[in-house]
């Protein structure tokens, strides 16, 4: 029977050596000192030989206990090396099971087959709300433990920060628990009813009236309340009737000063096509006073002071109207509403030459017209009047920022 002072005191020999203990079970002392754990059995007419672990990572009682479990198998006529294979690939199996029914895998699983088609700023935010909404709670958890009191609570927690988020959030878990019912790992879809969450408001952006915005441009001009960029991108939103992350996203290799033209890809477009905007003579100023401020490497228009890769934060032209005091009155977006009521006054009539204008005004808004489908859709049309309608807005802003507001169309 072997001691631990025995063990301990083997010491290496030219060949490799053995120290017995009981029933088949011995210590293999090798050449360079390694003291292996062997178990010598006969199953069958057949000789095995079940490898236990080495020494001193596998101790004398450990060794002795793993040999009686090997030799109980040996009587009742199972291999103990197969059946530990077979153990260890059970065991792999159902980590794999488990890793692939966790929330996370499933999640990842779905959005790989949904993200085809999506526009790239799309698929960043909804991996974006995943990550920091989802799976700080959900991403090790197994799918088929999830339930709707929990997943109902996680939405009214987000929804009382921000109710869209938890709206998108909702969407997102409804559709990969529909995944993992179409791949069997689940029966019934957890996520509550949409009822669940607060009726969403209607979308409404608020806009100046001519006068208000008149007075918005002259304070827009005290130079002490916001940084210089921030001023011109708020400028351009006003002139160009351009979407707001339109602007702030905006790169320096989409303008051509020149010519006078400002080409937006499609994958920056809230539409999902490109748009093309035709520059007025005082938004070319503005670009080019940007141009000054801006290094000469530097790919967007308006960096984030904070991290120059990146655009400047999203609500830096709320942020604006806030500090100028317009805020309850009208929003970034609503510039664009009153750019349209303007043009589509001008353009009342029910003639040939009132609907092409009307046309025109809609692609300066990058609408795309009733009935066109985005392959039809042409990026170029109505382009002399577009940019007539531009300029024609740009005369007019200059008028209401010095009190004189009044039509100078100089299209139709």
């Amino acid at each position: 029977m072997l001691t631990a002072v025995k063990i301990n005191s083997a010491k290496p020999a030219a060949k490799a050596y053995k120290l017995s203990d009981s029933g088949g079970l011995y210590l293999l002392v090798q050449p360079k000192g390694a003291k292996l754990w062997r178990y010598k059995f006969r199953l069958g007419g057949t000789e095995g030989l079940d490898a236990l672990g080495s020494f001193p990572e596998v101790s004398l009682a450990q060794a002795r206990q793993a040999h009686g479990e090997s030799r109980r198998l040996v009587s009742q006529g199972i291999n103990p090396v197969i059946a530990r294979k077979e153990r260890k690939q059970a065991l792999l199996q159902a980590n794999l099971a488990r890793e692939k029914g966790s929330f996370a895998t499933v999640a990842a699983d779905w959005s790989g087959t949904t993200a085809k088609g999506l526009r790239a700023a799309t698929l960043k935010q909804r991996e974006r709300e995943i990550r920091n909404d989802l799976l700080p709670k959900l991403k090790t958890r197994q799918i088929t433990d999830i339930n709707r009191v929990e997943v109902t609570q996680l939405l009214k927690d987000v929804e009382k920060r921000a109710p869209e988020v938890a709206r998108n959030l909702r969407n997102y878990l409804w559709n990969i628990f529909e995944y993992a019912i179409d791949t069997g790992l689940i029966t019934a879809n957890p996520v509550p009813t949409i009822r669940v969450l607060k009726k969403r408001d209607q979308t409404h952006h608020p806009a100046l009236l001519p006068d208000q915005i008149g007075e918005f441009l002259k304070k827009l001009e005290d130079r002490t309340k916001m940084n210089e960029q921030t001023r011109i991108a708020m400028l351009l939103m006003v002139l160009t009737a351009c979407r707001k992350a339109e602007i702030i996203g905006g790169k320096w290799e989409e303008i051509d000063l020149k010519s006078g033209e400002w080409e937006i890809p499609e994958e920056r477009m809230k539409p999902g096509h490109p748009h093309w905007v035709p520059l007025s003579a005082q938004a070319i100023g503005l670009l080019r006073d940007l141009r000054k401020l801006t290094p000469a490497n530097q790919k967007l228009l308006f960096p984030n002071r904070r991290d120059p890769r990146r655009p400047m934060a999203n609500r830096s032209l709320n942020a604006v109207m806030e500090r100028l005091g317009f805020s309850e009155d009208g929003t970034p977006h609503g510039m664009r509403s009153a750019f349209s009521t303007h043009f589509n006054e001008e353009h009342a009539g029910g003639d040939d030459k009132s609907k092409a204008g009307k046309e025109a005004v809609e692609y300066c808004l990058s609408h795309m017209p009733m009935g066109m489908t985005r392959a039809a859709y042409n990026r170029y049309a109505y382009k002399k009047e577009r940019r007539a309608i531009l300029q024609d807005w740009a005369n007019y802003i200059d008028l209401l920022r010095a009190s004189k507001p009044k039509s100078t169309n100089a299209y139709g």
